[in-house]
């Protein structure tokens, strides 16, 4: 049973899920390991817990095309292998969409280091180098609002 939540939503605004950093955790790693105990998944589910990946329309139990994810919750180094982040790094990018968030509510709750009103410190410059590049590694569209009002 594969549901395409997409094709019924052609009538409202598009809803953009956010996809929160524990979600992409349990969906990644999963694919390469024992995350979560076989036991603890319902049995019900068909294809383990990709099952609840709506950006997979092979095997999620639903499908949704839009989704919105942070990169405030993401591994930002583009070159490094990251399994937890596995659902959005290697989604099928002609089925799904996702809108890149550029972490503006990490900088404002003080948990990217940096002088964020200074365009030239160094930690700001290289965390901003460093959302810009994942943004364009794996978002189909990027937002970038630096700093929350």
């Amino acid at each position: 049973m594969n549901k395409n939540l997409t094709i019924e939503q052609n009538d409202y605004a598009i809803f953009l899920p956010a996809i929160s950093g524990f979600f992409a955790t349990y969906i990644g790693k999963q694919r390469y390991d024992e995350y979560v105990e076989t036991s603890r998944i319902p049995s019900n589910f068909p294809n383990n817990i990709e099952s609840m990946n709506w950006l997979n329309p092979q095997k999620g139990l639903f499908n949704y095309h839009w989704s919105l994810y942070s990169a405030g919750h993401a591994e930002l180094n583009v070159n490094k292998h990251s399994p937890k982040e596995d659902m959005v790094r290697n989604r099928d990018r002609n089925n799904s969409w996702i809108l890149g968030d550029s972490g503006g509510f990490q900088i404002g709750k003080g948990v990217w280091e940096g002088d964020w009103k200074d365009p030239n410190c160094p930690k700001a410059k290289k965390k901003r180098e460093q959302v810009l590049t994942w943004l364009d590694a794996y978002a189909d569209y990027g937002m970038i609002l630096d700093i929350p009002a």
